[in-house]
């Protein structure tokens, strides 16, 4: 299949159906990531949330990410961003609270609380004061840089610093999502990105999964030009009563110079009524 009538695998609907339905897929992509030691890699994984909501996709309050429990007990949230909506920090720690504290279910005791471990594979900049695409977050002691503890843990993955040559697994992957050629992913020799490839060409290619794609496309470019339009109104007010606030400042200025009414008023454009609220 052409590469250019391919689906784009960064959007958040098609994500999950790759990486949240496939155990292989999803194994490979999380043991790139995470690089543990052979005696802590994942051996299999079970899939908490792979159901997409019939309306879904015209749903902010929707959730496309991909919930995870794997061999050892620990959770992980594997989840596509494509642009930062702001306060992504805080949003990211209360996915991972949420994810943790819904393990403790009634009369189990705080020891029962396994590594809860959050995946952002994001489609900009965040992290502007480094070049490497992967970022790795934990809870340290701010002094000694010793883990406090390892039920907390963030990876960042930036989509836009990945570059076009591959010399590991997870880089491998990150080519991938960037979007390359099937000749391309051939050449990789790895028969999970393979899959994923084969799966995206089918997704592509399966009218109900196309028109799920484009009604979400459509509706998060809806959505974000909404909030454009209403951060841009909110900026253009605040500068308007900036304007205000400035004009009284230098009317007040103006007055106690001994200044005319008239020639204040002249000056500022302020009425007669507002300068005598001064």
């Amino acid at each position: 299949m052409e590469n250019d009538k391919l689906l784009d695998v960064k959007n958040d609907y098609l994500f999950k159906r790759i990486f949240g339905e496939d155990e292989e897929i999803f194994i490979d992509f999380a043991n790139s990531i995470l690089n543990y030691p052979d005696e802590r890699k994942i051996i299999s994984v079970t899939f908490l949330n792979n159901e997409v909501n019939k309306d879904s996709e015209f749903d902010k309050e929707s959730r496309f990410d991909v919930i995870a429990q794997l061999n050892d007990g620990s959770f992980v949230n594997l989840e596509m961003q494509m642009r930062n909506t702001g306060e992504y920090e805080k949003r990211c720690l209360y996915y991972w609270a949420k994810l943790y504290e819904k393990q403790l279910i009634q009369g189990k005791t705080y020891k029962y609380l396994a590594p809860s471990i959050c995946i952002h594979v994001l489609n900009f900049n965040f992290f502007k004061e480094k070049e490497e695409f992967i970022t790795n977050v934990r809870l340290l002691d701010a002094k000694t840089h010793k883990v406090f503890s390892k039920d907390l843990e963030f990876v960042f993955l930036e989509v836009p610093k990945v570059p076009k040559t591959y010399y590991n697994n997870l880089e491998k992957w990150m080519v991938f999502l960037k979007g390359t050629s099937k000749k391309e992913v051939m050449k990789m020799d790895n028969s999970a990105i393979n899959k994923a490839q084969e799966t995206l060409e089918y997704l592509s290619q399966d009218p109900v999964a196309r028109a799920k794609y484009e009604a979400r496309q459509k509706y998060i470019l809806d959505y974000n030009t909404s909030m454009y339009t209403e951060r841009q109104e909110g900026i253009n007010e605040g500068m308007e009563k900036g304007r205000e606030a400035a004009k009284i400042q230098v009317a007040k200025k103006m007055r106690e110079l001994g200044a005319s009414l008239e020639f204040v008023m002249q000056a500022t454009g302020l009425t007669a009524e507002e300068l005598e609220k001064l």
